[in-house]
């Protein structure tokens, strides 16, 4: 075995099927348990490329499409697998309420063990950085931290002072009856007009890509769980474990982000005791989409010693 382990590849992406990269087959879908339930859960992945395996987990409301310009850049170097969450995407979406960063996480926890992954960096924007930020306690905690070789965290949800007010608005039970009401399109438009410095860079495409899982059984339930879980009762616990992660981080943030204000980037650039802040300019939530051809020159210069 490498020291990737054996990752599954599932298809090409829709929107990169012409690109040239390698790609490894091996199963359609990878099962991790949830121990809470007992029944396995099974995350949607893609993988392309070989070498050391880097995880990409999307925000909140979003789906793998978000990586769709690492693939061929990254993929030359590493192997790159990419995740739709539970509840998002084309992963499945159980009507329980375990939705919280802590379960999202658990999940990500138990296939990096199983995988036996090791030389591993992860990449996550807004509620994918959160979660990255998880993981990594957990592998601390665990005794397992010696598994990751470094974090990318882009635009991260870290503290929950910046918690966006319209999220904290779905525990509300009118708000909460009418996000199953408002049109999948409408409300992606929204967001992203909402994430993006430019909104002029939004594509029929992305508004398209985002919406359509968003108006598959089971979407709209896990997006508001997710939503009203974002900063679960314990989250202080973990907010002070940041000083403790050692691992080299690289922080990007856009400076025009409406969503989490640069300020939230500054203050865990602080935090974390090995981490690097770069700022984009005239950028939002979303650089990895909004400005890639900035962001992943960042990503690979960052990654080449780490």
């Amino acid at each position: 075995m490498t020291s990737a382990g054996f990752l599954p590849q599932i298809r090409p992406l829709p929107y990169a099927s012409d690109l040239a990269v390698d790609r490894v087959t091996l199963k359609s879908r990878t099962q991790m348990a949830d121990k809470n339930a007992g029944a396995p859960i099974e995350l949607y992945q893609e993988s392309y490329g070989q070498g050391d395996p880097l995880l990409c987990l999307h925000g909140f409301g979003g789906t793998l499409y978000s990586w769709r310009n690492f693939v061929e850049p990254l993929s030359k170097d590493y192997q790159l697998v990419l995740f739709d969450l539970k509840g998002f995407g084309k992963s499945p979406k159980p009507n329980d309420t375990r939705y919280s960063p802590f379960d999202h996480a658990e999940l990500i926890y138990r296939f990096i063990l199983e995988q036996d992954l090791k030389r591993l960096r992860l990449i996550g924007n807004s509620f994918g950085g959160a979660i990255s930020l998880v993981l990594a306690i957990m592998l601390q905690d665990q005794g397992e931290l010696a598994r990751l070789q470094s974090l990318i965290l882009i635009d991260p949800g870290a503290y929950k002072e910046y918690v966006p007010l319209y999220l904290k608005f779905l525990s509300v039970p009118l708000v909460n009856l009418g996000a199953y009401l408002i049109p999948s399109e409408f409300a992606v438009r929204t967001i992203l007009r909402n994430a993006y410095y430019d909104p002029n860079k939004i594509s029929d495409e992305q508004v398209t890509a985002y919406a359509t899982p968003l108006s598959e059984p089971g979407a709209r339930h896990a997006l508001l769980e997710t939503g009203k879980q974002l900063v679960p009762p314990n989250f202080d616990e973990l907010v002070v474990k940041y000083k403790s992660i050692e691992t080299p981080a690289l922080i990007i943030w856009g400076r025009q982000d409406k969503i989490l204000p640069l300020e939230c980037g500054e203050r865990l650039n602080r935090d974390l005791p090995n981490s690097t802040l770069k700022v984009i300019d005239q950028c939002g939530h979303m650089p990895q989409e909004e400005k890639p051809e900035e962001t992943i020159p960042l990503v690979l210069d960052f990654l080449a010693p780490h």
